[in-house]
């Protein structure tokens, strides 16, 4: 059994101390103990920590953990998430569920063999914060396992090798594997083509409904807030397709229905949009799952989102929506390797006009991508089986074997 310190008493000294200098004491004191505790404690040894935000369990290190405790129970896995978090009886229903932050964390957290999460710092208390200590040479021993929440394809030179530290870079799609093994530096073996965790689930049968995703990502950290944001071009054009009456005729005529589901760090504006039509669901992300969501999806409009990837690989049309791109590559994401008019699975549009046209020729021709579209998913997605966490387990055993 972990000693069980009480965290509120350290925070209540600690609270005044700026949060650089906080982590850093706290890895002091926790670092030691999770080394001495690999070799009295057997809840430590061989441990892989594993996590997504440290918030949610819905994406590939929920699934790889669902994989690792079904197929392979004698690894010794714990999952990082707050206790009150709407996802939390799914990991309690697996068991192994370790409190977000808590002396527990830290202490497993430097303790274990492996580092798991879909973000960079995996299983981190703090991903800002060990990113930055992390770049001055202060990081966990574990070996550090990015499995990513969705394939990349902007421009992020923050991921070269020499900014953040990493053992095990999965990439998800061969021309991204090609893109980041070639442009970031990583030493040979790091980065792999694996085939992403969430792949091997996505691929079950969804409702078979009728159902428009529109999904767009979200938008940098200097975005308009509060009022201010009913004045940008996202909530403009996003509350005018909306309450389109042409939209509604639109799916009223096809029987179909479209969720509107905004970006998990756009989810606190969602009061600001309004259903124009009974057969459109604003969603919030308590209530919905995005992976279900995306098997049931018949059709996905959104902007920038990675997420057109996963419906592309699943043979679905796609529309995209850049009312704002220059806006957006400006403040956001510089474009990378990924040219959607070149490379994409559907048209762009970049008004309103424009995508409702295209929405009602795709909805004519029954909802099906175009060939060239087809055959554009088809190269990019070579590996098209359901072993994507077995490829990762034994990516994660061969790495941690050395007994470091």
């Amino acid at each position: 059994m972990l000693p069980k310190l009480r965290r509120s008493a350290l925070n209540s000294k600690l609270k005044k101390i700026p949060s650089y200098l906080r982590e850093l004491l706290f890895m002091l004191i926790f670092r030691p103990l999770g080394a001495i505790g690999r070799h009295i404690c057997p809840s430590l040894r061989g441990l892989w920590l594993i996590s997504e935000r440290g918030t949610d369990a819905r994406d590939n290190g929920y699934r790889f953990y669902s994989y690792l405790v079904s197929e392979h129970p004698e690894v010794n896995a714990r999952y990082v998430i707050t206790p009150g978090s709407p996802d939390r009886p799914l990991i309690d229903k697996l068991g192994g569920a370790v409190n977000y932050r808590s002396p527990r964390h830290y202490i497993m957290y430097s303790a274990a063999d492996a580092l798991i999460s879909t973000h960079v710092q995996p299983a981190a208390p703090d991903k800002v914060i060990y990113f930055r200590l992390a770049q001055h040479g202060l990081h966990a021993r574990g070996r550090q396992v990015y499995l990513k929440h969705g394939i990349i394809n902007n421009a992020m030179d923050w991921l070269h090798y020499g900014s953040l530290y990493i053992d095990l870079f999965v990439c998800g799609a061969k021309p991204e594997y090609d893109h980041v093994r070639s442009t970031f530096g990583f030493p040979e073996g790091v980065v792999r083509y694996l085939g992403l965790c969430r792949y091997d689930s996505l691929q079950e049968p969804g409702s078979g409904e009728r159902m428009i995703l529109l999904m767009p990502t979200w938008r940098g950290s200097g975005y308009p807030s509060g009022d201010a944001f009913y004045d940008t071009e996202y909530c403009r054009n996003f509350r005018s397709l909306l309450a389109s009456p042409e939209l509604a005729r639109l799916l009223e005529e096809s029987d179909t229905r479209l969720v509107f589901y905004p970006h998990i760090e756009m989810q606190r504006y969602i009061d600001c949009f309004r259903a124009g039509s009974d057969r459109i669901t604003i969603a919030d992300a308590g209530s919905h799952d995005v992976q279900q969501l995306l098997r049931d999806c018949a059709l996905l409009i959104t902007d920038y989102s990675s997420v057109f990837f996963d419906v592309a690989y699943l043979g679905k049309p796609i529309i995209y929506y850049q009312f704002d791109e220059e806006e957006f590559r400006s403040m956001h994401y510089r474009a990378g390797y990924f040219d959607c008019r070149r490379d994409g699975f559907g048209p762009v549009c970049t008004d309103e006009a424009q995508l409702l046209s295209a929405l009602r020729g795709c909805i004519g021709s029954g909802m099906m991508p175009d060939e060239k579209y087809k055959q554009r998913a088809e190269l990019f997605f070579p590996l098209r089986d359901r072993n994507n966490c077995r490829r990762t387990y034994e990516a994660v055993r061969e790495i941690t074997s050395d007994g470091r």
